[in-house]
C-alpha cells in the first residue's frame, strides 16, 4: 500500500464499536485503515445471537437514556430500537411489591453528592455526609447500586464521577429487539465497502514507534507497517487483570501511561439468561421491567412489554466475583434458581422443571475482555487526559474507559470517544504538515 501525500496508512487494535466507528471516521477522510482483531468476530464485548429463537445479548443490551450518537447511528443503517417499559419490583425478607421509588432517599444522596468540594471514594463521601443507623438503608443501597450497576469498588471509586453519570438515570431507556450486533455488522459492512481492512484472529503483541512511523507484530513472523496507530482494546489490557499473551509490549514503554493505569478502574460481572417454557411470573409481577431483591442474584430483568420467556439475572461489582468468580456455571445456574425460587416463593426443583434453556456469560473469564466496563477513581480526570495524549505522537487510545460525560461504561461513550480519537488524530496530523509545509 502506497502512501500518497494526503494518505495515511492507519491501523487499529481491536474491531469494538470504539475501532469501527474511529476507523469509519478515519476513512472518509481518505485514509487507508486496517483493523486487527483478536477474536475470530467484531464487536468486541458486543455480542448478540439466537437461542431458542431469542435474541439473547451477552455483552450490552440497554440504551441508557438519550444516546445521541447510538442512536443516530441506528437511525442511519435503519435498525428499529423501542423504548424499556414497565415496572419495578422489589423482592426483600421474603416480600415481593412493586416499588415506585428506585432507592429511598436518592434525591437527596444525588444533592449531597453535587454539592462535594473535593472528590472522594463513594464509600467515604457515604460515611461522611450519611453517617448512623438512620441511613443504613440508604448507604447500602447505594453502595449495591455502585457495586452492582457501575461494577464499582466502593472504596475507590470516584462520587464525582457516578454523580455525572446518575444524575442522568431518570432518563428513558431503550433496547434493541434484534440485538446490538445489527449495529456492527452495519458498521463493518460499511467500512469494508469503502476499502477498509479487518485481520480477525490477529491479536496484537507488540507495537514499536519510532515517532514517524508504528511497527504492528501480531506474531513472530506477521509485521504490519503504519504511520499511526490507534489502540481500541478493553481497559484490562493494560492492568493485571490480562494475562501476559492478552496484553500489548510498547517499544518504547508507555511509562507516563502506565503510571495512570490505577485511576482507571476495570469491573466485571457475571449476566445469566435463562429462557422458560413460559412466563410464570406474569401473574406474581404483572407488568415487570426489573427486579431488584436481596438474594444471591439480586438484579433481574424481563422483555416486558415483548412476550419473551427470558429472564436476565446481572451479578455485578468486585467482592463477589473476587470470592466466586472461578466457580464453574452450574455453580452460578443453581444460584439463579436459588435466587429465583426465593423472589417468588417457588421450589427451585419446579423452576428447574420450567427451564428451557440457559447461558452464563461469566466476563472476567472472557478472553480479550477480562471484565465488562471501566469506572472513575479519585484523580481520574488527570489520567484520562493522560490516555488521550498520543504516545510518540502516533499511538492513540480510544474506547469507553477514557470517555468522560454522563454516559460511562456504555455504547454511547465508546462511540463518542471512537470518534473523537479519530477526529483528534486527523486535527493533528493536519498540525504537523501545516508545520513541515511552514
Amino acid at each position: 500500500m502506497t502512501m500518497t501525500e494526503n494518505n495515511l496508512i492507519i491501523g487499529i487494535a481491536g474491531a469494538g464499536i470504539a475501532g469501527l466507528t474511529a476507523g469509519l471516521e478515519l476513512q472518509r477522510a481518505g485514509n487507508s485503515v486496517s483493523i486487527f482483531e483478536a477474536r475470530s468476530r467484531t464487536g468486541g464485548r458486543i455480542y448478540s445471537f439466537d437461542l431458542a429463537g431469542t435474541v439473547v445479548e451477552a455483552g450490552p443490551e440497554f440504551i441508557h437514556g438519550y444516546c445521541k450518537e447510538t442512536i443516530s447511528l441506528l437511525r442511519k443503517f435503519k435498525i428499529p430500537y423501542e423504548s424499556v417499559t414497565g415496572k419495578m419490583y422489589t423482592a426483600r425478607h421474603g416480600l415481593l411489591k412493586e416499588n415506585d421509588e428506585f432507592i429511598a432517599g436518592w434525591d437527596q444522596l444525588l444533592k449531597k453528592m453535587n454539592s462535594l468540594e473535593q472528590d472522594l471514594p463513594f464509600s467515604v463521601f457515604l460515611e461522611e455526609h450519611f453517617p448512623g443507623s438512620c441511613y443504613t438503608e440508604l448507604r447500602n443501597a447505594a453502595m449495591g447500586f455502585a457495586e452492582g450497576f457501575d461494577l464499582a469498588d466502593t472504596e475507590k471509586v470516584s462520587t464525582r464521577s457516578l454523580f455525572i453519570e446518575w444524575r442522568e438515570e431518570d432518563g428513558e431507556q431503550y433496547r434493541i429487539p434484534a440485538g446490538y450486533s445489527t449495529l456492527i455488522s452495519s458498521l463493518e459492512e460499511e467500512f469494508i465497502s469503502g476499502g477498509g481492512k479487518i485481520f480477525l484472529n490477529h491479536p496484537v503483541y507488540e507495537v514499536e514507534s519510532s515517532g514517524r512511523e508504528v511497527h504492528i507484530r501480531v506474531d513472530e513472523k506477521r509485521r504490519f507497517k503504519v504511520d499511526k496507530m490507534i489502540i481500541s482494546l478493553p481497559f484490562s489490557a493494560f492492568n493485571q487483570m490480562a494475562p501476559s499473551n492478552e496484553s500489548i509490549v510498547f517499544i518504547p514503554a508507555i511509562n507516563e501511561k502506565n503510571a495512570a493505569v490505577d485511576a482507571i478502574g476495570f469491573g466485571t460481572v457475571i449476566k445469566i439468561v435463562l429462557i422458560w417454557k413460559s412466563e410464570f411470573w406474569k401473574m406474581l409481577i404483572p407488568g415487570a421491567r426489573f427486579i431488584f431483591s436481596d438474594q444471591f442474584i439480586p438484579t433481574w430483568w424481563t422483555h416486558y412489554p415483548g412476550q419473551t420467556a427470558m429472564l436476565t439475572g446481572w451479578l455485578g461489582g468486585s467482592k463477589k466475583i473476587l470470592q466466586y468468580g472461578n466457580r464453574p456455571n452450574d455453580f452460578f445456574l443453581g444460584k439463579a434458581l436459588e435466587s429465583l425460587s426465593g423472589i417468588f416463593s417457588i421450589s427451585a426443583e419446579a423452576l428447574k422443571n420450567e427451564l428451557q434453556e440457559s447461558r452464563i456469560f461469566n466476563w472476567e473469564n472472557e478472553p480479550w475482555s477480562r471484565g465488562a466496563y471501566s469506572y472513575s477513581k479519585v484523580g481520574y480526570e488527570k489520567a484520562k487526559k493522560e490516555w488521550r495524549n498520543p504516545q510518540n505522537g502516533n499511538i492513540y487510545f480510544a474506547g469507553e474507559a477514557y470517555y468522560e460525560g454522563p454516559f460511562q461504561g456504555t455504547v454511547e461513550a465508546a462511540i463518542v470517544n471512537g470518534m473523537a480519537v479519530a477526529r483528534q488524530l486527523l486535527a493533528d496530523d493536519c498540525k504537523s504538515r501545516v508545520c513541515k509545509t511552514d
